[in-house]
């Protein structure tokens, strides 16, 4: 027991002289001698002086009943002993005991209470973690709040559509609170955002002097008595939401320092706030975006056939007993039919993964040829050159792509004139070349407007044929040109690579590799 008590007394002595030491450093005041120790190191001194400080008046307070007590001595001294340790155990890791000494500690040690860089390290990693696992924006954003109150608990509410208020968005360790909460009315809000003022809740409760008055405050804000301080995150001057922060396990005031913080903090994470919503809305602009053209896409298509199937009804009125007129109406009424169909099909994949078939060998020649036959007189499409032109692409899209570059140059021709496709091979590649004698383009519209969506000359026009059927074609790997004088006329030539290029083009690379 002697050996013992003499190396608490050692330790006791240790501890204190290093507490002294410590002291007598920061209060220093010559530069020599100056020394800031961190706010952890001086708390785990402090605590372990304490601790021994404990054990030291433990064991002396026991040698001294056990000499004084005679045979009961040891009786006494185990009750001592065990009533010491419950009160140990009970208190020493209670958080209310801990948040205690820290505030304690903090406020008469040091000039400032918090430990500014360590608190802002914690909370940007808070805020940035990578790990995907972790909580969604608008919870990290309470946590690095509250970790900054030595709060255990707290809830954001964000701008309500419904609404001016705010509604509850997120809660951190705090489920009880969704029964009880209610959006916090935009009274409440109009007084908050113009000053940015942080409310102490208790304030309003022991009636004293606050910045938001006590009919504003909703009563279950008041009657929740976890509830503590709201914190408004200002972005611009426009408010981007409420912390509402719980009480911490060390219930103080607020003063002059945890304001500057909380509404620096507060401002920070409203710029994070305010740029996912950004991100947001960007993405959803983004998808109605290709949403709208597609749909113009959808309507320059449909225009297309119900201008042939207008034609169609004109003509039938003066030529409906020649037999030559109605198979043609046939044939034009199933191709309408099917070009619907694969217009319906070609929605039903938008959106659907592997929608997109890879492109496969066709004969552009005989697709050529196809498209030609589908517009009756008086317009006429006479088709040159080769008789087969085997290419690699993708025949739907290649077939809606010609029949826009067809119709346009027909539409640029005067009633009579003919459009000429012509199919040419060469070594790599083919090249189909769409010739008309129409009214023709000027450089700047060829420059700006010709592939450009939503830019038309025709009246009623959507202006999206040229630009759809050249990236119908790129998509394939071709390319698409164009050559044209005003008043003389226009050529449009693309380009497809020939089906087994591919294996020619990588034979030597595999040659370099072996």
């Amino acid at each position: 027991m002697t050996g013992a008590i003499w190396l608490v007394g050692v330790a006791v002595f240790a501890a204190t002289l290093a507490c002294l030491l410590l002291v007598r450093l920061m209060n220093a005041r010559t530069k020599s001698l100056r020394f800031s120790p961190s706010r952890a190191v001086m708390l785990r001194v402090i605590v372990f002086t304490m601790i021994a400080v404990y054990l030291g008046g433990m064991l002396w307070t026991a040698r001294e009943l056990a000499a004084a007590g005679g045979g009961g001595g040891i009786a006494v001294q185990a009750l001592f002993v065990l009533a010491a340790a419950i009160l140990a155990l009970r208190w020493f890791p209670s958080a209310r005991l801990y948040g205690w000494v820290r505030v304690t500690l903090l406020k008469h040690l040091f000039a400032h209470r918090y430990d500014y860089r360590a608190e802002w390290l914690r909370f940007t990693e808070t805020i940035g973690r990578p790990d995907r696992q972790q909580a969604e924006l608008a919870v990290r954003a309470v946590q690095a709040l509250a970790d900054i109150a030595g709060s255990e608990r707290g809830a954001l509410f964000m701008p309500a559509a419904e609404h001016g208020g705010l509604e509850m968005a997120a809660q951190w360790q705090w489920t009880g609170l969704a029964t009880v909460a209610e959006p916090l009315a935009e009274p409440l809000v109009a007084a908050l955002e113009p000053g940015g003022y942080i409310v102490d809740l208790d304030d309003i409760r022991a009636g004293r002097s606050a910045p938001l008055a006590p009919e504003m405050a909703p009563a279950w804000l008041l009657a929740e008595n976890e509830a503590w301080v709201l914190v408004p995150l200002l972005h611009f001057d426009r408010l981007a939401g409420i912390v509402l922060l719980a009480r911490p396990a060390a219930p103080r005031r607020l003063d002059w320092e945890d304001l500057d913080l909380f509404r620096i903090a507060g401002r920070q994470l409203a710029s994070y706030l305010a740029e996912q919503s950004a991100q947001q809305a960007l993405a959803e602009a983004a998808r109605f975006d290709e949403f709208h053209r597609r749909i113009a896409f959808v309507m320059h298509d449909i225009k297309n056939l119900a201008s042939q199937l207008a034609l169609l009804a004109r003509n039938a009125e003066r030529h409906a007993e020649n037999p030559a007129f109605r198979a043609d109406m046939m044939v034009t009424l199933r191709n309408s039919a099917d070009k619907l169909n694969a217009l319906l099909a070609r929605l039903g994949r938008y959106g659907r993964p592997g929608a997109a078939a890879p492109a496969a060998p066709l004969d552009l020649a005989a697709l050529a040829r196809k498209v030609a036959s589908g517009f009756l007189p008086p317009h006429r499409v006479f088709v040159a050159g080769e008789e087969s032109c085997p290419v690699l692409g993708h025949e739907e899209a290649l077939e809606q792509a010609l029949t826009h570059l067809v119709q346009n140059a027909l539409d640029a021709s005067s009633e009579g004139v003919p459009v000429v496709v012509q199919t040419v091979r060469e070594r790599l590649s083919a090249r189909l070349e769409i010739v008309d004698s129409g009214t023709g383009m000027t450089p700047q519209f060829l420059r700006h407007s010709l592939f450009s969506p939503f830019i038309s000359s025709k009246p009623g026009g959507f202006g999206i044929g040229a630009f759809e059927a050249r990236e119908l074609i790129r998509a394939m790997g071709g390319q698409l040109e164009v050559e044209s004088r005003e008043g003389l006329g226009t050529r449009f030539i693309l380009t497809l690579p020939l089906a087994g290029t591919q294996a020619i083009a990588s034979a030597p690379e595999q040659k370099d590799v072996a």
